[in-house]
C-alpha cells in the first residue's frame, strides 16, 4: 500500500512527530510505501520526496528581516495555500497514493490541500493531535490568564481576537480567528476528511461538541516501541516529573503537594519559562532537600533516569490529549499519579497501574505521594500492570492491525462511492 503522510514538520519537534515517525517506521517495516509531505526546514530528515515539500515559512523568526517576512506571507499560507495545492498535486500524479494520512497541517501547509486529495479519489484520514479543530489557539487553554477556556468550541472565534489568547497577540490572535472561521464555512475538514482518529476519546468528544460527524470519528491510542524503552531497573529513592516546565504543567501544584511530604525526593527534568519561578518557591519554602531540578536530559541518559525512578508524576491543568509521558512510564513499568483532566483518566487504571487525583489540588495529590511512597509493595504491583497495559494497548503490532484495518475500509469505501 502507498501511504501519503503529510504533517508540516518532518523532523521530531513534538508528540505528534514523533508519532508521524513511529508510524512511518512501523509501515515501511511492513513493506508498505510512504510517501512524506511536509514543509521544508533545515532540520528534516532527508527524503527523496522533500523536492514537494512547501517553502520554509518560520513564525518564530528571531530577527526582524524574518518576522517582516512571516508577517507579509503568513496569511495567504494560512488561510489558503495555493503552492501547497500546486506541490501536492505534482506529487500525487509522480506517487499515485492510496490514502492520505493527514497530522498537524495548520499554517504552513493549510487546509488547501484537502479538495485535491479528494478530486483525485484519495480517501483522507486525519490523527488529531490538537484541539485546533475547536480552538484557534490548539489548547483550550488560556496561556496569559493560565485557565482552561472552551469559549471558541462552538464558534464565535472573534472571542479569540478579543481576548489575545495567542501569544497575547492582536495580529496572530486576529489571523487564527479569520483561519478558522473560513475553514469552518467552507467545512473543509467536514467535507474532505473522510474519518478523524483522536487517540484519546476526550478529544473525541471535543470534535462532537464543535459539530464534527461522530460517525466520521474513531478512537486510536498512539503507539511507541516499548521494547525500546528500559524496564525491570533497580529502583532508587526518588521519583519524577519529566517534560517542559510550563505553566500548564501543573507544577506549582506539584511543588505546593512537596510542602508536606516528608520523605522521598522529587527530580524535575526538562527545561522551560517555569523554571525561575520553580526555583525561587523551591528556595522560598526550603524544598532544596527534597526537590532537585536536574535540567534537560535526553536519550538514554533520560528513559534511565525514569527507569530507575519510584514513580512518574503527571499533574497536568490543561486537557491534555493523550500524553506520551505515561505511554513512555508504563513501558518503562513505572506507576503514575496523573491529574484527572482531558484524556490522562484513560489511560491511568487508579488502583491498578497508578493513581489519580483532581488537577489543581495540592492536597489530594500530596495524599497519593505519600500512599505511594508508604507502600512500596504496591508501587511494584502497579508498574507489573502499568508495562502489561503498555504491552495490551500500545504496542507497535496492536497499533500496525487497527491502523490498517482504518485504511482499508476508508479505501474501499471511497472507491464504492466512486463507482
Amino acid at each position: 500500500m502507498k501511504i501519503l503522510m503529510i504533517n508540516k514538520f518532518f523532523f521530531v519537534k513534538g508528540g505528534a512527530e514523533r508519532y508521524f515517525f513511529e508510524l512511518k517506521s512501523i509501515l515501511e517495516s511492513r513493506g508498505h510505501q510512504v510517501i512524506p509531505f511536509s514543509m521544508a526546514h533545515p532540520r528534516n530528515f532527508s527524503d527523496p520526496y522533500s523536492r514537494y515539500f512547501v517553502d520554509e515559512i518560520d513564525f518564530n523568526a528571531g530577527s526582524l528581516s524574518g518576522r517582516i517576512r512571516a508577517a507579509l506571507i503568513s496569511p495567504g499560507r494560512v488561510l489558503y495555500s495555493h503552492q501547497a495545492q500546486q506541490r501536492i498535486r505534482a506529487l500525487i500524479s509522480e506517487t499515485r497514493p492510496d490514502i492520505a494520512h493527514l497530522h498537524m497541517i495548520d499554517h504552513q501547509i493549510s487546509p488547501s490541500i484537502l479538495p485535491v486529495l479528494s478530486k483525485a479519489g484519495i480517501p483522507v484520514v486525519q490523527t488529531v493531535h490538537t484541539y485546533k479543530h475547536v480552538c484557534p489557539s490548539y489548547r483550550l487553554y488560556h496561556m496569559k490568564q493560565c485557565t482552561i477556556c472552551e469559549k471558541c468550541v462552538g464558534g464565535g472565534y472573534y472571542r479569540a481576537v478579543l481576548e489575545k489568547c495567542h501569544r497575547g497577540s492582536f495580529y496572530a490572535s486576529l489571523l487564527l480567528a479569520m483561519e478558522m472561521t473560513l475553514h469552518r464555512k467552507m467545512r473543509l475538514f467536514e467535507k474532505y476528511v473522510d474519518l478523524f482518529i483522536p487517540p484519546s476519546h476526550f478529544m473525541a468528544a471535543m470534535l462532537v461538541r464543535g459539530g464534527y460527524d461522530p460517525g466520521k470519528i474513531e478512537h486510536l491510542f498512539y503507539t511507541i516501541q516499548i521494547d525500546a524503552f528500559p524496564c525491570g531497573r533497580p529502583v532508587e529513592p526518588y521519583f519524577v516529573f519529566y517534560g517542559r516546565l510550563s505553566e500548564e504543567k501543573g507544577l506549582l501544584t506539584l511543588l505546593e503537594a512537596m510542602k508536606g511530604i516528608e520523605k522521598g525526593m522529587l527530580k524535575i527534568i526538562g527545561e522551560g519559562p517555569m523554571k525561575e519561578p520553580l526555583i525561587r518557591f523551591i528556595r522560598s519554602n526550603r524544598l532544596e532537600g527534597r526537590v532537585q531540578l536536574t535540567g534537560v536530559m535526553g536519550g538514554q541518559e533520560l528513559k534511565e533516569a525514569v527507569a530507575r525512578s519510584q514513580f512518574v508524576v503527571v499533574p497536568s491543568e490543561w486537557y491534555e490529549n493523550s500524553p506520551l509521558v505515561i505511554y513512555e512510564s508504563f513501558a518503562m513499568g513505572k506507576p503514575v499519579i496523573g491529574a484527572s483532566i482531558g484524556g490522562i483518566p484513560e489511560l491511568i487504571e487508579p488502583g491498578i497501574s497508578g493513581a489519580l487525583f483532581p488537577a489543581g489540588d495540592a492536597g489530594a495529590l500530596r495524599e497519593r505521594i505519600r500512599d505511594f511512597l508508604d507502600h512500596p509493595e504496591k508501587m511494584h504491583k502497579f508498574g507489573k500492570a502499568a508495562r502489561k497495559r503498555a504491552e495490551t494497548l500500545f504496542d507497535p503490532a496492536v497499533h500496525y492491525d487497527r491502523i490498517m484495518e482504518l485504511y482499508e475500509r476508508q479505501i474501499l469505501t471511497k472507491k464504492r462511492s466512486l463507482q
